[in-house]
């Protein structure tokens, strides 16, 4: 392995940090003040500085200010995403290697090695996160200087452990690469898995710290209404969207991650001649894109739980993001996650030409590929059409008579749970591709996993039928139920396919290394769509503050302010998919491992 940055770079960052919060004093303790959000009696400092263009702004009117910062913020979340959710993928594959030790030593010992590889696939982007970190810094300090100035008192504190978490991020994260060894005895392997684990619990700390300021700025807390400190540092850290902006940070970031590895491992699995290497990176690929997808299939959950404290904070928020100027985002958004789930689907119908037995179950695919479609159409139809006055007049209002109703919000969490069962369903079948089920209950653990999904089903559908007929609000409310019925079919679904599979007699053992050119692709599309989703949700997210830097307390005055047009929004998009793309084939070109060379022979890596 090359590496030219074995020395820590984070140091620099932390010092910086630490330097830069302590030269600014606490805010200045005052008379007792009461928050409008929490109606407590606090002290209270100086009011929010009010801006003025350029002065406020660094001095600069010729330069588009917003687009810079938008740019340096997204890469930086990229590389963070990357840095801090490879870690977590390597810790659990690590983790059911180590679980595996006593009843399969060789399978335990290629995932042990894969985890590691996994871990070394992330160490060059470190330093480079770290750069990008810098830069954004020092962004925010040229381009947003009087908002960055007031944004280090409320925070100082946090900025301190922001960098104290960084300083032993890095640490943890070189030391859990490094102090890796393939058959380390139980002891080590416990230490070991224990470090990583305080890496993964780390990490975390540092999402939920980035994750303040964020949610600072669209649901100020902590504040009365001139932007006064009012003494309580947990009400400004913990504001309505803090949680659930953790939450998905923590599923996005796994998510990314598994999907920027499998796209690169796919990549080195069709530009290699040696089938042992083909094997270990077509495995590698499959362990991680199954990670990403099962925390997409979380993230609804965490959409739902964003989108309800988002309508009890500010309701006009909600009706901007949902009915108002960002609605045809929302729209975009839902043909990106129907995208997704329909490529990891076509993923696991290519990756079935592996195993032999698969011709039983391939008819199936098609048809559940099919309900699969009527769903994405479902999901993408909007709530409101794009029509002319003329038109309007004919549909008797602003929606259509018939395809309004599939536009509702009851209708389309009834698409999106289902699309969740039939991938659950997907990967079910794909398991048993190459193994006859051997147990004497067979057949009625058949009925009962048709049974459980059928039944979740009907349910899922009723609720979203039901909630057509209730008022906006309570419809809302019907989705977690909805969400909870998809993930029991799911969850018993996979524990009685699990059970069943015990003892199964394989038919033959899996190619691995022989997925198609079509399921590679699959796998190159898949980080791309993922990629593009979590920049357009970034740019939603920011949006739906408007013409405020902080919501209601500090306005943006730039010429900038407006919210960008869609065409300027998804071009920007596109374009940092684009830049973290290239920078990503850079960094693969001059700092990536070398060729692996695999701790076992091809043919144990094949029928692993």
């Amino acid at each position: 392995m090359r590496h030219s940055h074995k020395k820590n770079p984070s140091q620099l960052l932390a010092l910086f940090l630490f330097f830069a919060v302590f030269y600014i004093p606490l805010p200045a303790m005052g008379a007792p003040l009461s928050d409008p959000y929490e109606q407590t009696e606090q002290t209270s400092s100086s009011v929010a500085p009010r801006m003025t263009y350029p002065k406020s702004y660094g001095n600069s009117d010729s330069l588009n200010n917003r687009s810079v910062l938008w740019i340096l913020i997204q890469q930086h979340f990229y590389l963070g995403s990357l840095v801090l959710g490879t870690p977590m993928l390597a810790w659990l594959i690590e983790l059911f290697a180590y679980l595996k030790r006593k009843r399969a030593i060789q399978k335990s010992a290629n995932l042990d090695f894969m985890a590691s590889h996994v871990m070394k696939i992330g160490l060059p982007f470190f330093s480079f996160t770290i750069i990008l970190g810098l830069l954004l810094l020092a962004g925010f300090m040229l381009l947003y200087p009087v908002f960055f100035d007031y944004m280090t008192q409320l925070f100082r504190p946090i900025f301190i452990l922001y960098a104290v978490a960084f300083f032993m991020e890095s640490l943890l994260f070189y030391l859990y690469a490094y102090q890796w060894k393939v058959g380390q005895d139980d002891r080590e392997k416990r230490i070991h898995l224990g470090i990583g684990f305080l890496l993964c619990l780390n990490g975390i700390l540092i999402i939920c710290l980035a994750n303040a300021l964020m949610s600072f700025m669209m649901s100020p807390r902590g504040v009365d209404s001139a932007g006064r400190y009012l003494g309580d540092l947990w009400a400004i850290v913990h504001t309505p969207f803090w949680n659930p902006l953790n939450l998905h940070r923590v599923l996005a970031s796994m998510m990314f991650s598994g999907a920027f590895i499998s796209a690169y491992a796919a990549f080195r699995m069709r530009t290699t001649s040696d089938p042992a290497v083909a094997a270990h990176y077509d495995k590698m690929g499959h362990i991680t894109i199954m990670l990403a997808i099962i925390n997409l299939c979380l993230l609804p959950f965490a959409g739902y739980w964003f989108a309800k404290e988002i309508f009890i904070f500010r309701q006009r928020m909600g009706m901007t993001l949902m009915g108002g100027a960002l609605s045809w985002l929302f729209v975009v958004q839902a043909m990106l996650v129907g995208f997704i789930f329909m490529t990891v689907i076509y993923y696991l119908w290519q990756g079935m030409a592996r195993m032999e037995g698969s011709i039983r179950y391939r008819p199936y695919m098609k048809y559940l590929f099919l309900l699969l479609l009527i769903s994405f159409l479902i999901w993408t139809t909007p709530h409101t059409l794009p029509a002319t006055g003329g038109e309007f007049q004919g549909m008797g209002g602003t929606q259509h008579p018939i395809v309004g109703y599939y536009g509702t919000m009851s209708a389309k969490n009834t698409a999106i749970n289902t699309m969740i069962l039939i991938l659950s369903l997907c990967f079910m079948i794909f398991k048993r591709c190459n193994k006859v089920i051997t147990v004497s209950w067979a057949r009625w653990g058949n009925i009962a996993i048709i049974s459980i999904f059928s039944v979740s089903f009907a349910v899922i559908l009723f609720i979203g039928i039901y909630g057509i007929m209730l008022p906006a609000n309570a419809r809302v409310a019907l989705a977690f139920p909805q969400f909870m019925v998809a993930m029991c079919a799911l969850f018993i679904g996979f524990f009685l396919n699990y059970r069943m599979l015990n003892g199964a007699k394989t038919v033959g053992p899996i190619q691995w290394g022989k997925l198609p050119k079509s399921g590679a692709i699959a796998l190159f599309v898949l980080a791309f769509l993922i990629a593009t989703t979590m920049s357009l949700m970034g740019y939603i997210r920011s949006s739906v503050r408007l013409n405020w830097h902080i919501t209601e307390i500090m306005e943006d005055v730039t010429p900038w302010a407006q919210t960008a047009s869609m065409f300027y929004g998804l071009g920007m998009v596109l374009l940092n998919v684009g830049l973290f793309l290239f920078v990503s084939v850079l960094v693969f070109r001059f700092f990536a491992t070398e060729a692996v060379k695999t701790p076992v022979s091809s043919d144990e890596i094949v029928t692993s």
